[in-house]
């Protein structure tokens, strides 16, 4: 099996090049090496592991087909469903459209077949995490792939970039696509740190010291660059993260009941809740209200998300009308939002996105009672859910980030901590 997981190691690292080409080019090899590795991996497992899979991934597969499917009805021609701006074009041309509900098939189908490249790798990589021992490898990439992402923040931020001319400032679009990898991988470093030694498996206690350190320093150091690079956005997103970690390890430590630790953890919610809310940019939509962004973006962003179409407008949205909306930024700058949320809005409609927010929020309930009852390994899915959570908050809480340099990461975190979730010897005796 060591070949399969060399293989899944080459896949978490491709995210790193894939920032670095052009978008449509990466998506293509992105999906097309994550599908041979679902194939590499699904080939090489055994029989018991595969029945193990099939039990923890069959309720994830089937919510996570949900938004693939709608993205295609997105691209089908429903001219009862179609975007106003088909209408608009064939009046303007004097030709009759069948139009769709996305105004760009192109990037819908390229938002396709991301999703299912993050799909593929979570599958894969959960296949080939139901051993503890494969688990630690994929964790240890997945360390070293936040790492070496973080120093392409701290080589994009503002005072290098000073240094370094306009060399340094012309590539911000893929800095930014690099920070959700660095956000990645600060939970997992930092829950992987706090359970290495915590149970006997052969290896020396120093070495099981230097890889705890290892991990520490690569979570701080992620989290440094990523305040550094994202500023207040990143840091609130990341204490988030942080703090259900802890919450998750003290819980651990003092055996409290479960009833007891979601109850701390709804009363430590709902006080960050009412904090943020009344440090909110008012009179503007929820999905932009807790942006620390300039003015002009967020009422930019406001105005653009009043006008869209409650079933959005499918892929590359904010490419091809955020322009009309944002002429401040200038015409060498790419459109963008003020947050990924509205990002998302735009792109699904307002009844998908908080779909789709409310089931990440059961997945992060139910990796943090996975962590809360599991005996050892515990941190694969206390990292999962800390990710998840990071991630919901950076979505509403830092400007639209590029998704392709994070899929490849965030699908093997997900992965492992749905392997990790339960243990095979409990699922077996249920």
């Amino acid at each position: 099996m060591w070949n399969v997981t060399a293989f899944i190691c080459i896949l978490i690292g491709a995210s790193i090049p894939a920032g670095l080409l052009d978008a449509s080019l990466a998506t293509g090899l992105v999906g097309t090496v994550t599908s041979l590795g679902l194939l590499a991996s699904l080939t090489a497992i055994r029989p018991g592991e595969l029945s193990f899979l099939k039990q923890i991934a069959g309720p994830a597969v089937a919510a996570a087909l949900v938004p693939a499917v709608w993205i295609t009805l997105q691209m089908l021609p429903l001219s009862f469903w179609a975007h106003p701006v088909w209408k608009f074009a064939g009046e303007t041309l004097g030709v009759p459209f069948s139009g769709s509900i996305t105004v760009d098939t192109g990037a819908s189908l390229g938002a396709l077949l991301l999703w299912l490249s993050l799909l593929s790798v979570m599958l894969a990589a959960a296949a080939i995490a139901i051993d503890a021992r494969r688990a630690d490898m994929m964790s240890r990439s997945i360390g070293a792939t936040a790492v070496v992402a973080a120093l392409i923040l701290v080589l994009h931020s503002d005072p290098l970039k000073a240094w370094l001319g306009a060399a340094g400032a012309a590539r911000d679009e893929t800095a930014n696509g690099f920070l959700m990898l660095v956000l990645v991988g600060v939970p997992l470093g930092l829950a992987r740190a706090l359970d290495i030694g915590g149970h006997a498996d052969g290896r020396s206690a120093a070495r099981l010291a230097q890889l705890r350190a290892l991990f520490a320093a690569s979570a701080l150091f992620c989290a440094a660059s990523a305040c550094w690079y994202g500023h207040r956005g990143a840091a609130i997103a990341l204490a988030a993260g942080i703090a259900l970690v802890l919450m998750t390890f003290a819980a651990r430590k003092l055996h409290l009941h479960r009833w007891s630790s979601a109850g701390a953890a709804t009363a430590v919610a709902l006080i960050a809740l009412a904090t943020a809310i009344a440090n909110r940019h008012p009179d503007v939509a929820f999905a932009i209200a807790f942006t620390d962004a300039p003015a002009d973006l967020v009422q930019s962003t406001h105005t653009l998300l009043a006008d869209l179409p409650a079933l959005g407008s499918g892929g590359g949205t904010t490419a091809t009308l955020a322009s009309t909306y944002m002429d401040w930024q200038g015409a060498a700058t790419r459109p963008v939002v003020a947050t990924s949320a509205a990002a998302l809005i735009a792109q699904f409609g307002s009844a998908m996105f908080w779909t789709l927010l409310a089931v990440t929020v059961a997945c992060i309930a139910a990796f943090t009672a996975g962590a809360r009852n599991r005996g050892r390994d515990w941190s694969y899915p206390a990292s999962a859910a800390a990710v998840l959570l990071t991630l919901l908050l950076a979505a509403f809480t830092l400007p639209e980030l590029p998704a392709l340099p994070g899929v490849i990461v965030l699908g093997a975190v997900i992965g492992t901590g749905l392997a990790q979730r339960i243990s095979r010897s409990r699922l077996q005796a249920g």
